[in-house]
């Protein structure tokens, strides 16, 4: 019997069958020609990862292939739209950066991470908070996935899409739980510190 070696990327073939999967999920949740909006629920997604498939890479792989960016947010935003107080609506073209956006707030504290990151130079969220240590995160959170018409990618090259408008109607919400972001997070009583 030849042994596996799952140290190997996996073949095409493999692939293909993964994102099928990812396709055909989304197509019976989020039919074309829908003026409402569609919502994911941490259950729903419970089926792609019963197998195998982890919410970051579903996102990733449907984001590309229809052209949307995502934003992360602690908060289940009830208008058909994301509003900005500061003018301008973020969003990331990398699911893990709105997975953690989704989870960690930035309020009261800083949240250091690159804008970009692969393997030789891997996500790593740290978080300055004020002395007494006190920050804001959820066990759950939501990803509304907008078209990218509309932003600009600032800094180039980066994850970081930057709206040009301050309201940006969004398509799809996915709630996202904790465990979605599969990335050290580092904790830092430093905010104060000069």
């Amino acid at each position: 019997m030849e042994k596996l070696n799952f140290l190997q990327p996996p073949n095409q073939e493999v692939i293909h069958s993964i994102e099928k999967k990812m396709d055909d999920f989304f197509d019976q949740l989020a039919p074309e020609n829908t003026d409402n909006i569609i919502k994911i629920s941490a259950d729903q997604v419970k089926h792609l990862e019963a197998e195998g498939i982890k919410l970051e890479a579903f996102l990733d792989h449907i984001c590309a292939k229809h052209g949307y960016l995502m934003h992360g947010s602690l908060t289940e935003i009830k208008d058909k739209y994301l509003k900005s107080q500061f003018g301008k609506v973020f969003a990331s073209n990398r699911s893990a950066i709105a997975i953690m956006r989704s989870i960690y707030s930035n309020r009261n504290v800083n949240l250091a991470y690159p804008y970009q990151y692969n393997d030789q130079h891997p996500l790593k969220l740290v978080v300055h908070t004020p002395e007494n240590g006190r920050y804001i995160s959820q066990d759950n959170g939501f990803i509304y996935l907008v078209k990218k018409d509309g932003f600009l990618n600032e800094p180039a090259g980066s994850w970081q899409f930057i709206s040009q408008s301050p309201e940006v109607n969004y398509f799809i919400v996915v709630e996202t739980k904790r465990a979605d972001f599969n990335y050290p997070v580092e904790f830092k009583n430093d905010l104060d510190q000069e």
